[in-house]
């Protein structure tokens, strides 16, 4: 068995902790919140089409051309990097405990998103130490799943994730797999989606449900 997990809401608190902190930066060059939340939208809406995702980047020339302000972008990024190098606490609690019951071979992190910010993300975060491998896209995580168990095609592939959507290319691939949304508070559980095998509320809850 190969252990899919999301990072972003799955193993690291995205939308809370770490969003507050995040926002401390932009405010240190005079980002009002009401700029910052009506701007980070932008690029989930847009990411589909151009491929682009999210990046502090691109957040802060968009913030710099919507509203004229003059923001020195190479000391911004500078003072985000520092940031970043420190994101122990956005860990959630029931984490350890987790990936403690499994061999690192069998873990891997399977993450959504601009790769740099990402890399900075779980570098930050101390957790890559846990897993097997860390595999980052801008696609489609069924295809990145499918590539991965071509070496391990006699086993499972299970993907825990707090979206969804991923699952249903997921169970469309031919190979046996198992499919776990977890619910971090913000997402709906809808107990009727065909391509979910089952909800859970923490990773303490998933042992019992993939062995």
């Amino acid at each position: 068995m190969k252990i899919f997990v999301d990072f972003d809401n799955t193993i690291f608190d995205t939308h809370h902790i770490f969003l507050e902190k995040f926002y401390d930066v932009f405010y240190q060059y005079g980002v009002s919140r009401s700029v910052f939340d009506d701007t980070l939208p932008h690029f989930s809406k847009t990411a589909l089409q151009t491929g682009k995702c999210y990046s502090p980047r691109e957040h802060i020339k968009m913030i710099k051309k919507t509203t004229g302000k003059t923001i020195d972008e190479k000391v911004f990024l500078q003072e985000m990097a520092i940031f970043l190098e420190d994101l122990e606490e956005c860990i959630f609690e029931d984490f350890y405990a987790f990936v403690n019951q499994y061999n690192k071979e069998d873990l891997i992190i399977l993450s959504y998103g601009n790769e740099e910010f990402q890399n900075q993300k779980i570098d930050g975060s101390g957790i890559e130490q846990f897993f097997a491998n860390v595999i980052i896209t801008q696609g489609d995580k069924a295809k990145e799943i499918k590539k991965y168990m071509q070496n391990f095609p006699s086993e499972v592939a299970v993907l825990i994730d707090d979206k969804l959507g991923y699952f249903v290319s997921v169970k469309e691939l031919s190979i046996d797999t198992k499919t776990v949304h977890i619910l971090r508070g913000d997402n709906i559980c809808d107990n009727n989606d065909a391509f979910c095998d089952t909800h859970i509320n923490n990773l303490n809850e998933i042992d019992d449900i993939i062995k």
